[in-house]
């Protein structure tokens, strides 16, 4: 089913968030190889997804896959791989040159769902093969990587962006405590974020095959744990 255009403007909404230094960048994508900034995983989350098991169907993370992109002490986020906000969607981007708004381009994408924390930021994950497509602004996780720079959706737009991909809207945060709580209490199970999961399995199917890829059996899964 395909719904009215998602329309991005210039560089506000998708880059919305992030670091200063970010927007201070050169927005003009540079032809030669990528300067490729890889972030190192600060820990054993990064990388890996969250699989949710919990009980409660109505949970927005009902059934979902969340792809983990940054974890530290304070707070872990993660973009949600396995739930569409509606079908295909045109997705717009409107820009400006020299002062002078250039005519809008669309194209058909999915659009996912990607957390319900600000809803208006985009991010795209894509396979890391730089011999496919190259972004210098990527945040790069094994073989997966991870932007949220205008100038991969103006490459998508132009048919020069990664063939393989998701785009998202929204991230899902939790703070201090609260992702070990909820773990503690048997609401997700953590698996690898590997690329044919990502980007191989048909969405709707990423929930069972996360689950399968954990190895446990949730025959005799127990969802509520008693303290005696």
């Amino acid at each position: 089913m395909r719904k009215k255009a998602t329309t991005f403007d210039n560089d506000e909404l998708f880059t919305e968030g992030l670091p200063e230094s970010h927007h201070q960048q050169n927005k003009t994508r540079p032809q030669n190889k990528r300067e490729q900034t890889t972030k190192e995983k600060d820990n054993t989350l990064v990388g890996k997804c969250l699989v949710y098991i919990g009980q409660d169907s109505n949970d927005i993370y009902n059934q979902a896959v969340i792809y983990i992109t940054s974890c530290s002490p304070e707070r872990v986020k993660g973009i949600m791989i396995n739930k569409l906000l509606f079908g295909s969607a045109v997705v717009e981007c409107h820009s400006k040159e020299d002062g002078i708004e250039k005519e809008a381009r669309g194209v058909y994408e999915d659009l996912y769902q990607g957390g319900p924390v600000n809803p208006a930021n985009g991010f795209v994950l894509f396979p890391n093969d730089s011999n496919i497509y190259n972004d210098p602004h990527a945040e790069i996780h094994g073989d997966i990587a991870i932007s949220s720079s205008f100038g991969v959706l103006q490459d998508i737009l132009d048919g020069e962006g990664p063939e393989k991909k998701i785009i998202a809207m929204g991230h899902c945060v939790w703070n201090r405590g609260e992702l070990e709580w909820e773990i503690f209490n048997n609401r997700w199970l953590i698996v690898e974020g590997d690329s044919k999961l990502i980007f191989d399995t048909k969405f709707e199917d990423r929930w069972e095959q996360a689950k399968l890829s954990s190895g446990i059996n949730l025959g005799g899964y127990i969802p509520h744990i008693g303290l005696a």
